[in-house]
């Protein structure tokens, strides 16, 4: 994931400069562990904040709807899918977009990740391949990624974007 993390950060920082597009919406990591939170970058020097992980899991379409301008976005599968609808029903135009395409494996549901360490206090998480290790202030436990999918990303059939400018992988 960190890969993805590093490609989309120099794909976002390339499109700003070149001025291809006037903003980038991708995710920056939350407050909080496990809610990374949307973010839109206009300044090339700002895109170290994107991140990707398994916790990229709110819609980023919710801000391209009336934008006018050239819009960068990042999009795994459930993104693109809702892209296209937003093109459909003339909420954006195909040509206001770059869509950096991203594979997903899946987003972690974090309220099955509270209910398995009994509630405890999260302080961070630490996500490889398959695992995820939860840190607390006095505990860390790994688990299998697997099985704390989100119930629509457990049967997902469409992982890759239906539609990009740019893949990641």
């Amino acid at each position: 994931m960190l890969e993805y993390t590093a490609k989309i950060r120099e794909i976002a920082r390339g499109l700003l400069e070149k001025g291809t597009v006037d903003v980038f919406i991708g995710y920056r990591k939350g407050s909080v562990p496990m809610m990374n939170e949307p973010v839109l970058v206009t300044d090339p020097a700002q895109t170290d904040v994107l991140h990707w992980d398994s916790h990229c899991g709110l819609n980023l379409c919710n801000y391209l709807t009336k934008r006018t301008d050239r819009i960068g976005i990042v999009a795994n599968g459930c993104n693109s899918r809702n892209i296209v609808t937003h093109i459909i029903e003339n909420q954006v135009k195909r040509e206001q977009l770059y869509i950096v395409g991203i594979p997903c494996t899946g987003m972690i549901d974090h309220r099955a990740v509270k209910r398995a360490v009994n509630g405890k206090e999260i302080k961070g998480v630490q996500e490889n391949k398959d695992t995820f290790l939860v840190i607390g202030k006095d505990f860390e436990e790994k688990f299998a990624k697997k099985d704390f999918l989100q119930d629509n990303c457990s049967v997902c059939r469409h992982r890759n974007p239906v539609e990009y400018d740019e893949m990641v992988a």
